[in-house]
């Protein structure tokens, strides 16, 4: 019997009885799905413009007038047939 009121006694000490499954539930997701606001941090000069200005170098633009005489000569080559 005292075993049986000590366990008692201990078991209604503040915070240790659990009255419900779905209080324990509530209590650990308290406060978990908060979320503050905050502005992100992008530091000065990273950021550039969008769409920089970049010129054809040379190169790609004698790749490019290369292609269109080599299949303007084609072009040609069938119309004559």
């Amino acid at each position: 019997m005292v075993f049986l009121t000590s366990l008692l006694f201990f078991l209604s000490a503040e915070g240790l009885v659990v009255t419900s499954e779905a209080d324990l539930i509530m209590e650990s997701f308290q406060g978990m799905f908060e979320v503050v606001p905050v502005e992100p941090y992008i530091p000065e000069g990273v950021q550039g413009p969008l769409n920089p200005a970049v010129p054809l170098d040379g190169g790609l633009t004698a790749l490019l007038v290369a292609g269109g005489a080599v299949g303007y000569r084609k072009y040609r080559a069938r119309a004559k047939k």
